[in-house]
């Protein structure tokens, strides 16, 4: 990895917003052009537990301007000055199926804590934290890129994810779409009742996300959702946790091709006679959702980017 030594003030004002949608952009949307396949997540299942990682893990890219370090709690993503928005992302989607993660939430008015599924054309599954919102999570979904008028999220409640780690999981299928937390549900979604008839339900390949933002920066517009204005400087770094990452895949492939611009997943086409599957766990069937209990190992390892 090659590192950033210096943002001017001017160059980091500009990275402000674009950080702050590095979870939520797409490179190539196949609803408006023809894109090159998605790069599949070959196998079944996917595992990580970054309490172990030594080095940066290659099936997953670093942002630009972010910095990611591992430790005995996992992956560390850290609200340390402005601007800073700490982002990674698989090289590879999955197409139906669970992820678990194992998170706890950074504290710190502003601050945002996020795990996502996105897809090619702006399909959007999340968990988001707010850092000031101490007993509750956030919900959402979006479908093809629209918001509507952002009234699609809920808030069930967690007892301080600040503090403690719980185990988040998505349960995606073509019919529904299941939040839960250390195995309970917290919300259902079925596909019949997203908006614009079922139109905007999550159907396409998604890559998994992780990151940190601060939503409630000086000159942000999303402040009072947020929870406030965030000090600048803070007056300590404020850290989001990943433990470990869980992909169990329902439709296995070396890449995903968009066959037409409808979104639809019935345009999806599987591709199986491709290379080199990523690292995968050694099961294939999709567990009941359940508390992992993961020893912590020391390890310390740094990764930034530039442009």
């Amino acid at each position: 990895m090659m590192h950033t030594t210096f943002l001017t003030a001017a160059v980091a004002a500009a990275s402000l917003f674009s950080l702050s949608k590095a979870q939520v952009t797409t490179p190539c949307n196949p609803l408006h052009v023809t894109c090159p396949n998605d790069k599949g997540l070959a196998t079944s299942t996917y595992s990580i537990d970054f309490t172990k990682v030594k080095s940066w893990p290659s099936e997953w890219i670093l942002a630009d301007y972010s910095n990611v370090t591992f430790g005995p709690q996992g992956a560390e993503f850290t609200f340390a000055k402005r601007y800073d928005a700490p982002t990674m992302w698989t090289d590879f989607k999955f197409f139906f199926g669970r992820v678990e993660f194992v998170v706890k939430a950074a504290k710190g008015t502003g601050i945002v804590s996020s795990m996502v599924l996105l897809s090619g054309d702006l399909d959007e599954i999340d968990w988001e934290f707010l850092g000031g919102a101490t007993s509750t999570v956030q919900t959402n979904y979006f479908g093809k890129g629209y918001t509507g008028s952002y009234n699609r999220s809920t808030t069930p409640e967690v007892a301080s994810p600040q503090t403690m780690f719980y185990t988040y999981a998505l349960d995606w299928s073509p019919t529904a779409l299941v939040w839960s937390i250390d195995g309970k549900t917290v919300r259902t979604l079925n596909a019949a009742d997203a908006d614009g008839n079922g139109d905007q339900y999550p159907q396409s390949p998604m890559k998994v996300s992780l990151g940190l933002w601060d939503a409630g920066d000086p000159d942000a517009a999303t402040q009072v959702w947020g929870g406030g204005v965030t000090p600048i400087p803070p007056p300590e770094p404020y850290t989001m946790y990943v433990q470990s990452v869980k992909v169990w895949n329902t439709n296995p492939a070396a890449e995903y091709q968009w066959t037409d611009k409808s979104g639809s997943m019935d345009s999806i086409k599987i591709i199986q006679d491709m290379p080199a599957p990523v690292s995968s766990s050694s099961s294939s069937s999709v567990p009941p959702a359940q508390t992992l209990s993961l020893g912590f190992t020391s390890s310390a390892s740094t990764a930034t980017t530039n442009t």
